[in-house]
């Protein structure tokens, strides 16, 4: 079977790879496209939040622009949340964003804490170090401190709330 290409659709596909092609939804296509680096842990993030790895590169998107973070009650540490599916209900879904050097204090649980690390990380007081796309989940006895080797982002859910040891 042989293909024939027209010859002015072919002149018109030149000239169009010579210029930028806008697209009305090019601004939303910005907005979704997964961050740099996160791209490997997209699954790993749609199972722990319980939502489609569209849903998760749409936040991963969302996630880009400064004004969708807040303080969280940690002093230097960011939130960005999120509303996750069925299996998180009740639970804070999100990212937690920390600073590079900065050593995130002992503390607990009142509940589990599970998440995804996607990007830098976290060395723990044990020596142990938890790498981009580590899953890890800690249950309600948990206690443990870090410190932030590069900037560490995590998808988190977390039940409960944070305790002083």
């Amino acid at each position: 079977m042989s293909r024939h290409i027209d010859a002015k659709a072919l002149a018109a596909l030149a000239v169009a790879g010579k210029r930028p092609v806008r697209s009305p939804d090019r601004a939303r296509l910005l907005a979704s496209a997964v961050r740099p680096g996160w791209e490997p842990w997209t699954e790993r993030v749609a199972a722990l939040w319980d939502v489609s790895p569209a849903q998760v590169r749409a936040e991963f998107g969302r996630a880009g622009s400064p004004r969708e973070w807040e303080p969280s009650p940690v002093p230097r540490v960011d939130a960005f949340h999120l509303d996750g599916g069925p299996a998180t209900a009740g639970a804070d879904v999100g990212l937690v964003r920390i600073p590079d050097g900065y050593g995130f204090p002992l503390h607990g649980h009142s509940g589990t804490e599970e998440y995804v690390v996607l990007q830098g990380v976290m060395r723990f007081a044990d020596g142990h170090r938890e790498y981009p796309g580590d899953r890890v989940r800690h249950g309600d006895s948990v206690t443990h401190s870090y410190v932030a080797e590069g900037d560490v982002v995590v998808a988190i859910v977390m039940r409960g709330e944070l305790t002083a040891p």
